[in-house]
């Protein structure tokens, strides 16, 4: 009786090993859906944005492309602070979070289309492939609108430019090249 308490916890640490070993519940898989895709109008380079919602486990961008363009790359924006806007930076590759969303928006991460084959106008679509390490090959149709309309969309209201159409029209910024 005096070993049972002992016993108890080797049982325990024991069926933990094993379950370790056999691992039952496999790895939750990267499930990527994208919405929200959205392209720069009227600059070359142009910044390409979107939401990246994950129902499964963490993945990693590694790589985009788009046949409207000579070169896409990714990239991160790097040493923003409460007081300074840090600054894009070109990267090998995008980390996504599991069970959570990604958003690539202006003034955050974003693709960047550079050398684009033909003037991108309001209206247009663009086909964006994205590659990722786990859930492979996704393909999105993205739509091209003005910085000032993919900022309505994409960020938060506490982030956006008051509309001052009593005074001079306020543009957002095309993106940085690489």
């Amino acid at each position: 009786r005096r070993a049972a308490p002992l016993l108890v916890v080797l049982f325990c640490a024991g069926l933990l090993v094993v379950m370790a070993v056999l691992r039952p519940f496999p790895d939750a898989g990267a499930e990527p859906e994208l919405h929200d895709a959205l392209v720069g109008a009227d600059t070359d380079p142009t910044g390409a944005y979107m939401v990246i919602d994950n129902s499964g486990g963490s993945d990693t961008l590694l790589s985009v492309s788009s046949p409207a363009a000579e070169q896409v790359v990714l990239q991160q924006r790097q040493g923003a602070t409460d007081t300074e806007p840090g600054e894009l930076v070109t990267v090998e590759e995008l980390s996504i979070r599991g069970f959570d969303e990604t958003r690539l928006q202006p003034g955050g991460d974003q693709i960047l289309l550079d050398g684009l084959v033909r003037p991108l106008t309001v209206g247009d679509k663009v086909e964006l492939t994205l590659d990722f390490e786990r859930a492979g090959t996704v393909t999105v149709e993205a739509q091209v609108q003005t910085y000032d309309e993919i900022a309505r969309i994409l960020l938060p209201p506490r982030l956006r430019i008051p509309d001052q159409s009593n005074s001079t029209s306020t543009t957002t910024t095309a993106p940085s090249t690489p």
